[in-house]
């Protein structure tokens, strides 16, 4: 009897094995309206569960083969990057991109190494589903251009936390290169290039290693697993301005190619973000809304004299136009006047290493910054020393300019705030036993009070009680499981709450790192989907000694 005790213990240990990883899926996405079989690559154990931050993508392990799930996509799904997760008994792995699209979905299909081998796409816009499938491997796909086209490919693969480094390029039907490109905003790449004469193009798609190492040959493998946007049509880029104040109504115009509308009229919301339908593939066009005025930037704007002005609170669109270009904003604040400035351009996907700096009339710098947070884009909060005119100065400190240094510049009053990370999206806790959660909080430009940190959608049999904040630091919520708590896999979500109730804010995570250089100066850290709320419990069985004693 005592033998049985001895194996039943055993066999309830060697039952909680690892979390599921899941490295890759392929294809990455589908088209709304659409049904598509995807294929998982990594560490699990079959079958295997899904969940989508959107209920019309429904995910469901295909019981005919190992590893596949049949996604059926609602038409009504908003397109563009959504994050799934696949989990089972012993955890989740951490949320991977899926991307639900416009256009048509194309499967790769070797052989396609060689251009007389290109795979032939009949029809433009189209995504395509390529892999790299082992050292060496070069994709090739033939498209009809007219003259006057502008062709639009864009891949997607670094963005999403596929480790390639891929590139572009575009052959006539000679052979003769005629576009290349190797990084756009990330390591992937944007290719753009306006057709001169009717016929046939060919696109190459490659990869080489990444983290970089010394050797120059493609990389492969069947990780190497990309989304290849394909287009002749409209293509939207920006807008401009990059986003509207939300008590008026306004008109953006649209920047980007092959767009057969310039301009859209937007109504005043009440909204933190309008999603406004645009004819464009990779469309709709996402609009934050902002409090203060909104402005673009008016040319010549680059001495102290020629200066924009500007009143606070004000965002501006603008853009370093070429290489040697400055921008000036001035402004008017009195003595002791606290002031804010952030400029984003690498957060919105652009080039623009930005220099930010604070002038005095005279044009004597009293304040400078260049990357704030070890971000590449800068702010400063900076203090008046006496009432007068002084200048917000923009340039490039690589000296770099033209349309892809397009930036947003804040001016602001610091406003008190607060916020709150945790450092992994989801958690694990055994039943009978406690777990902690730890919430970094921070109180933002001089925020004062007491902050509640609470965690909601916890299931049964677990609890958590809230932790109040009377300063920045760890906020540590202690899960505990009571002794009969059932096995659970689930999203919850940790808010961040002001004493009153007034306002609550949600605790997010960082989906990627700053961690991996590959030799460019803090490397190039911003994924598609940069963080989210969307955090996740696991509740195990309780634990079991290996063996009784």
């Amino acid at each position: 009897m005592k033998m049985c005790v001895v194996i039943a213990a055993l066999l309830v240990v060697n039952s909680v094995q690892a979390a599921p990883q899941v490295d890759w899926l392929f294809p990455m996405g589908a088209q709304r309206g659409t049904e598509a079989t995807v294929q998982i690559g990594g560490k699990y154990t079959w079958p295997l569960k899904a969940w989508a931050d959107d209920k019309g993508i429904a995910i469901e392990p295909d019981a005919n083969k190992t590893g596949a799930f049949k996604v059926k996509v609602a038409g009504k799904v908003v397109p563009g990057p959504h994050l799934v997760r696949f989990y089972d008994a012993n955890g989740t792995t951490s949320p991977r991109v899926f991307f639900v699209g416009k256009a048509r979905d194309a499967l790769e299909k070797e052989p396609n190494n060689e251009m007389l081998d290109a795979q032939m796409l009949d029809a433009l816009p189209a995504v395509v589903h390529g892999k790299l499938q082992k050292g060496g491997d070069v994709d090739a796909y033939r498209v009809r251009l007219k003259a006057g086209q502008v062709l639009v490919a864009e891949l997607n693969a670094y963005t999403v936390g596929v480790a390639m480094d891929a590139l572009m390029m575009l052959r006539d039907a000679r052979g003769v290169k005629v576009a290349f490109n190797h990084d756009a905003h990330s390591l992937d790449p944007r290719l753009v290039w306006r057709c001169r004469r009717d016929g046939e193009y060919v696109l190459q798609v490659a990869a080489f290693k990444f983290p970089a190492n010394s050797t120059s040959s493609f990389s492969g493998g069947e990780n190497h697993v990309y989304r290849l946007t394909i287009t002749n049509g409209p293509f939207l880029r920006h807008a401009w301005p990059a986003s509207v104040a939300g008590g008026t109504d306004s008109l953006v115009s649209l920047v980007g190619w092959n767009l057969r509308e310039d301009v859209v009229k937007v109504k005043r919301t009440d909204a933190n973000e309008l999603v406004l339908p645009i004819e464009a593939v990779n469309g709709p066009l996402r609009l934050p809304v902002s409090r203060r005025a909104e402005s673009i930037e008016r040319e010549p704007n680059d001495t102290n004299a020629t200066a924009n002005e500007f009143g606070l609170p004000m965002s501006i669109s603008a853009r370093i136009n070429k290489p040697g270009d400055v921008d000036r904003f001035a402004f008017f604040p009195g003595k002791g006047d606290r002031c804010r400035f952030d400029l984003d351009s690498f957060e919105l996907g652009f080039l623009l290493d930005a220099h930010l700096s604070i002038e005095d009339a005279n044009g004597r710098e009293l304040a400078a910054n260049d990357d704030s947070n070890k971000k590449r884009d800068p702010f400063l909060n900076w203090t008046a020393p006496a009432d007068g005119r002084y200048c917000v100065k923009v340039r490039s400190l690589l000296n770099k300019g033209g349309g892809e240094y397009f930036y947003r510049l804040k001016l602001s009053r610091p406003e008190p705030s607060f916020s709150g990370t945790v450092a992994a999206p989801h958690f694990v806790v055994n039943a009978g036993a406690t777990a902690e959660m730890k919430v970094a909080v921070s109180f933002l430009d001089g925020f004062k009070g007491k902050l509640e940190v609470a965690v909601s959608g916890l299931p049964g049999g677990v609890t958590a009680e809230s932790v109040v904040m009377e300063k920045k630091g760890d906020a540590v919520l202690k899960l505990v499981a009571a002794g009969d708590a059932r096995p659970h896999n689930g999203p919850i979500q940790i808010s961040v709450t002001t004493e009153d109730g007034a306002i609550e804010k949600p605790v997010t995570t960082a989906l990627t790192s700053a961690g991996t250089s590959n030799g460019v100066p803090q490397g190039f850290p911003d994924f598609v989907i940069p963080n989210t709320a969307s955090l996740w419990l696991t509740v195990l069985p309780p634990k079991t000694a290996e063996k009784d004693k």
